[in-house]
């Protein structure tokens, strides 16, 4: 058998990420053949993985891609065991590469299970999950990918706090006149997260509680049937004010609807909002 060569190893390192030491291994495995040694260790990090499938993934890091044009992208919640982990500069740049292969893919709604088996185009040939197992051959901790959606629009923008714990992407019907909007806009979904972009998109169920409570109330106090008309239509408009993203006051312009920042700015209408907290 020919000797296995440092430059070979350095080689394969630099491909893989893994330890010198794993990939000398590989490359004994395989008698020298760089590609059959990445296969050996995808097979073996596979093995691991599957080993560490159980264990809690609680922490995380979410990804964010957007199109040069921005008009299309994607949001991705991948999860790991640890906070230093999701820290890591390896952990960081595969949340946002599985979000570029989500976005390229046709799927406008993919699973997160679709998501694994999409094709990366971080780099060709491979896999998403494959992606997944190369990083855990480096950072040995159980990964996945917990949720994850597609998104077009007019105009894309997007948000990741600071520990990468909450994002937020955003499609509207268009460009704002001013960037910052835009920006603001996404600092104040993360901050308030809007169950619904407008009121129509709130179950009729929930209006129909919070308005059947207020009645009984303002009834139970012997309000008279106008008044308690009023009341219920009040605690309606402030639940839907607080919950419908265009109804919210700004958190950047007090005593302002999001809404009316927007027409001000030029956009007429947001189109999809997906926003992601990973407790922890």
């Amino acid at each position: 058998m020919a000797a296995i060569t440092a430059s070979q190893v350095k080689a394969l390192r630099e491909e893989t990420g893994l330890p010198m030491m794993e990939c000398k291994s590989a490359l004994t495995e395989t008698g020298g053949d760089s590609e059959a040694a990445k296969d050996f260790l995808k097979k073996k990090y596979k093995g691991k993985m599957d080993s560490r499938a159980s264990n809690v993934t609680g922490e995380g890091r979410v990804g964010i891609f957007i199109s040069d044009d921005k008009t299309m992208g994607a949001i991705v919640d991948l999860r790991c065991e640890t906070a230093p982990v999701a820290k890591t500069d390896q952990f960081i740049a595969l949340a946002e590469g599985i979000a570029r292969s989500v976005a390229d893919q046709a799927d406008a709604n993919p699973t997160p299970e679709a998501a694994m088996e999409t094709a990366s185009v971080v780099t060709p040939g491979r896999a998403v999950k494959d992606e997944i197992t190369e990083v855990f051959g480096v950072l040995r901790e159980n990964m996945k990918v917990h949720a994850c959606q597609k998104m077009s629009g007019g105009f894309l923008c997007s948000y990741v706090h600071h520990d990468g714990k909450s994002g937020v992407l955003i499609a509207m019907d268009k460009a704002p006149t001013t960037d910052s909007v835009a920006v603001d806009l996404c600092h104040h979904a993360v901050f308030s997260n809007p169950q619904a972009i407008t009121r129509d998109q709130i179950s009729a169920e929930e209006i129909k509680k919070v308005e059947t409570l207020a009645r009984e109330i303002a009834e139970g106090e012997g309000k008279p049937a106008n008044i308690v008309d009023m009341i219920a239509k009040g605690k309606v408009n402030a639940f839907c004010a607080e919950n419908a993203l265009m109804e919210q006051e700004h958190v950047k312009v007090p005593k302002t609807k999001v809404g009316d920042v927007l027409k001000a700015a030029g956009v007429s209408a947001v189109t999809d909002v997906c926003t992601v907290r990973i407790a922890g």
